[in-house]
């Protein structure tokens, strides 16, 4: 049960059409004994199915059916306004609560008794080659975002699939603006306004991947670019948390985007210096023993590639073996194999569209139409 004193929370599941997860996810809240919630379900442009459910979920949960599509910030708004919790709770409808967690009202209300926001942890549902290389770009977000919590008790963007807000700091904030990355832009008008911010590690939830390439192809397209315009639209600020916080916005940089580094050492160290340092370095060797003489006779163009071929296999181990160590810390799984494919495939993509969508932003090119949930 819970006590007299404990704030009530308003949890709020943006849906479009309909959900697989919706109903077990329903249920597992409803069954949480924490007496003070309410839940608000929004859907734009129902299905039957969405239909169905909330007469089986009626007068437990309060569903709103929109017509036509609102798209998500519109009608997030427009629900906080017509609840009455202390503390919002935003869930996306494609998550899934961890099994082994109990009483998660309570744990929410007692963890943001010290901070406005409150960030659950994310795993990935791994029913699917791509959610397993999935996997890895969440574990680096959940990296980054506890290293803002731990070492500035703020953070610079949220992962919107599962947070907790105090009414008060959201509605001073003014809730969730009309952009692409909406989750992102609050957290970092958050860190601007020196909201104190805590990522919670054990509280769990699974998300679900897209199905197939193609599908996470459409969502990232949609996220470079809203993480292009978010970069353009606080430059300023973001020059200015570098500068003041150095030690933790770098780590998070190479952290998010594993390929950076050798992109910046390939762009940033000249071909020419390395190469005559090392064919000097092998030209002196190999007066003391013949087995250089084969390798001092190497092309400039054979020293490049093994320059880059060595650098790229000493940023392999290092990052499989802190993101080994940081798996077992996290509580998550990791396999050397799935981890290598997403180094040397899937990161520098995924890096690839973000530089991409920059530079399209910045010389205001057009982009498309784009099925941003707006």
């Amino acid at each position: 049960m819970t006590s007299p004193m404990a704030p009530k929370i308003s949890v709020f599941i943006p849906v479009y059409h309909e959900s697989e997860f919706l109903e077990p996810l329903l249920s597992r809240l409803l069954e949480d004994p924490y007496d003070e919630k309410e839940i608000f379900v929004i859907v734009d442009e129902p299905t039957e199915k969405s239909l169905c459910l909330a007469n089986r979920f009626s007068g437990k949960t309060r569903f709103v059916f929109n017509g036509v599509r609102k798209g998500k910030v519109n009608a997030l708004n427009e629900v906080v306004a017509q609840s009455t919790g202390e503390i919002l709770f935003f869930l996306d409808s494609d998550t899934m609560l961890d099994s082994g967690l109990e009483a998660l009202f309570r744990q929410i209300s007692k963890e943001i008794e010290d901070a406005e926001i409150v960030e659950v942890k994310k795993d990935i549902i791994r029913d699917s080659f791509i959610a397993k290389i999935v996997s890895y770009d969440y574990l680096g977000f959940n990296f980054t975002n506890w290293l803002f919590s731990k070492k500035l008790s703020r953070c610079l963007g949220l992962n919107g699939a599962a947070f907790a807000v105090k009414r008060e700091t959201f509605k001073i904030l003014g809730g969730f603006r009309k952009v692409i990355m909406e989750d992102l832009d609050i957290g970092t008008r958050s860190f601007i306004n020196g909201v104190r911010y805590k990522f919670v590690r054990n509280i769990r939830v699974y998300t679900k991947a897209p199905s197939s390439w193609s599908s996470w192809f459409k969502q990232r397209k949609r996220w470079a670019l809203g993480s292009a315009l978010w970069f353009k639209e606080y430059f300023k600020d973001l020059v200015r948390m570098a500068k003041s916080h150095p030690s933790v916005l770098l780590p998070a940089l190479f952290f998010i985007f594993p390929c950076l580094p050798f992109f910046l050492f390939t762009l940033f160290i000249p071909d020419e210096i390395f190469l005559k340092t090392f064919y000097f370095s092998l030209l002196l060797l190999s007066t003391q023993t013949t087995l250089l003489l084969a390798p001092t006779a190497f092309t400039s163009t054979s020293l490049a590639i093994l320059r880059n071929l060595a650098f790229m296999v000493g940023n392999i181990g290092a990052y499989s073996s802190f993101f080994y160590f940081l798996s077992r810390k996290m509580g998550n799984s990791f396999n050397l194999l799935e981890f290598v494919i997403f180094f040397l495939i899937y990161s520098p993509l995924w890096f690839l569209m973000i530089i991409t969508n920059l530079s399209r932003v910045c010389l205001k090119q057009k982009t498309g139409a784009i099925d941003w949930k707006l």
